[in-house]
């Protein structure tokens, strides 16, 4: 399947009205983070079952769409990508090095909470000597791959492996983006409901040291008399 003939099929389900509703939540607006962004207004089950209809499509295409500039096909080609991550037609590395050499694409919060999970986070569970790469996305000036970084412990967290969280939770306090202190806080929310113990662990050490947007949503899914206690620390 060529690149044109997927933009045509996006495009083809277009929304005008989802388009305006859907641009204040990924700021495609001037002065937000996704100033430079079009939207085509197309919903993300429409763009899985194209992902999945054109999953064997050649990765050159795939990177091809990524660079389009148009927010629903780089994020169809991430789709795409992470399919071809699952199935092992290509070699992990290349997906990976390709993923991350292209982070400038990978620019708003639901591009990057759909894939790092299931390419970055998977690759690093797999090969538990290439951890250090998640530290070392935290240390760039990269928004994208400081977000990339935390979001992808999301599937570490799910394999009970829990120390990278916890490592870029610490980090991420003194972070100057909300987007990183909800997503950190998201992913603490995560840990939480894999292992109480543990969010509870961190808490009892960390709430005061917390930003606020990050302690919130850490917080969302206890009990109401836990979560006063924490906010309370603050």
């Amino acid at each position: 399947m060529s690149a044109d003939k997927i933009i045509k099929e996006v495009k083809s389900h277009r929304d005008s009205d989802f388009a305006e509703w859907v641009s204040p939540i990924l700021q495609v607006s001037k002065g937000g983070y996704g100033e430079s962004d079009k939207l085509y207004g197309v919903r993300t089950p429409v763009l899985r079952r194209i992902a999945k209809d054109n999953q064997d499509t050649d990765i050159a295409v795939v990177e091809e769409l990524l660079h389009n500039d148009y927010h629903e096909i780089r994020m169809t080609a991430l789709l795409i990508l992470i399919l071809k991550y699952r199935n092992n037609k290509y070699d992990r590395d290349y997906i990976v090095d390709l993923y991350l050499k292209n982070a400038d694409y990978i620019n708003n919060w639901d591009l990057v909470d759909v894939s790092a999970p299931n390419i970055v986070g998977q690759y690093v569970y797999e090969n538990r000597d290439k951890v250090d790469m998640l530290y070392e996305l935290s240390e760039t000036d990269h928004l994208w791959k400081q977000r990339i970084a935390v979001v992808s412990t999301q599937y570490l967290i799910k394999q009970g492996f829990y120390e990278p969280t916890i490592k870029l939770a610490e980090k991420y306090f003194y972070h100057p983006h909300h987007l990183i202190h909800k997503a950190t806080g998201w992913m603490l929310r995560e840990l939480g409901k894999k292992d109480i113990d543990e969010l509870y662990s961190f808490l009892d050490k960390f709430a005061p040291n917390m930003p606020r947007v990050m302690l919130r949503y850490a917080l969302e899914r206890l009990p109401e008399n836990k979560r006063k206690y924490y906010m309370m620390l603050k």
